[in-house]
């Protein structure tokens, strides 16, 4: 009950912070009902839980360290300066500790077929038994209903640890994507949607955005959304290195001067969604409402990496106008921050284009990016 009520009271909070709702319910319902975070769980570098995360942000905690030999032998992958071919001038990366245990009998999954399924398979699988129980709902009481799952997720390295057990059944289904999502509709026998979204930073947010789309449709009645990353070997490291991405400091500049590339992360987060008045009527704990969303791609531009700001402001002004957003009422905005010169400043350029089409106050919105803790997931 102490749950049930402080959730009652940030519905009240959201409500006395959002007067503008009230002006613009013509607009919302055209575009669809506001959806509420009922549920949510994740690991970070350095974080186990969602508390333990939120701690290390409030301490301004530095998560990125150096790749242990337990991982893979750095030493043999890396050399500083410019990158060599197959190495990388990067050493460091927000790692997951534990990312490799996994109680296969809870989940009915043999030993064997664990040993052979991708450590982002299995951190999704329980993240979403934690987000599942976070929102205080039996896990059997899914089965059967017309719950989504919206995996962001891109076939991972574990397969190369191997070779021989990569052309076995059991190597097919613990390393493709779409098994990696169907897994959760599969133990918990979830009918909903079921998609895995591979769109690359962007993977959760679209993944979020599209069970938004799955329950204003009414295709989901419940959603759960997220995503997960693991570098199982320095592939990943080796081949960002070589396209010129990674700070060779070990530091995410975010918005700095001092930007010169990211570093990888790794993490895995899950929410569970649903309309706000069904999570209102049923008396569910609401962490915070997604009042609005969207999705839209670059196009062209001088390179198939490189960000566009006039699609991201275009972007941006749809969704504030299509669900009736004030920009002069947002407090923060969490942005991508990759730390780097290219990706920053275009950020920076589309959000004041946006919002000057809005309001002419300034220094009211603080801007920040969690890269800067745990590197970039």
């Amino acid at each position: 009950r102490p749950r049930r009520q402080a959730a009652r009271g940030l519905r009240a909070l959201a409500a006395e912070a959002a007067p503008a709702a009230a002006s613009t319910t013509t607009q919302r319902s055209s575009a669809g009902e506001p959806i509420a975070v009922i549920g949510m769980a994740g690991q970070f570098p350095q974080a186990a839980t969602l508390a333990e995360f939120w701690r290390n942000l409030a301490a301004g905690r530095d998560c990125i360290g150096a790749v242990p030999p337990q991982r893979w032998d750095m030493e043999r992958y890396y050399r500083p300066g410019a990158p060599a071919p197959g190495l990388s001038n990067s050493r460091w990366m927000g790692l997951l500790d534990g990312f490799d245990h996994f109680d296969p009998l809870f989940f009915n999954i043999s030993p064997k077929e664990a040993e052979y399924m991708d450590p982002q398979q299995r951190l999704f699988l329980q993240a979403c038994w934690h987000a599942i129980e976070d929102a205080g709902f039996n896990t059997r009481s899914l089965s059967g209903t017309r719950c989504g799952v919206f995996a962001g997720c891109a076939t991972g390295d574990y397969q190369l640890l191997a070779t021989e057990q990569r052309l076995t059944a059991q190597g097919f289904t613990g390393n493709a994507s779409s098994i990696l999502a169907a897994r959760i509709s599969y133990f918990f026998n979830l009918q909903g949607p079921c998609v895995a979204i591979d769109t690359a930073c962007s993977s959760s947010l679209v993944a979020i955005a599209q069970a938004c789309d799955s329950l204003s449709s009414g295709a989901s009645e419940i959603a759960l959304a997220g995503g997960v990353y693991v570098a199982s070997g320095p592939d990943m490291h080796i081949k960002t290195a070589q396209a010129g991405m990674l700070s060779t400091d070990g530091r995410c500049f975010a918005f700095d001067q001092r930007a010169n590339g990211f570093v990888p992360g790794e993490g895995v987060g899950v929410v569970v969604l649903k309309r706000l008045a069904d999570a209102q009527r049923d008396d569910d704990p609401v962490y915070g409402v997604i009042q609005g969303w969207g999705v839209n791609q670059d196009g062209k531009t001088n390179g198939i990496t490189a960000p566009n700001p006039q699609s991201q402001t275009r972007l941006q002004l749809e969704v504030y106008d299509r669900f009736g957003i004030d920009p002069g009422g947002i407090q923060l905005v969490e942005a991508h921050g990759t730390g780097t010169k290219l990706g920053d400043p275009i950020e920076v350029e589309a959000l004041k284009a946006s919002f000057g089409r809005y309001t002419q106050k300034t220094g009211y919105c603080a801007l920040g990016s969690v890269k800067s803790n745990i590197g970039h997931c």
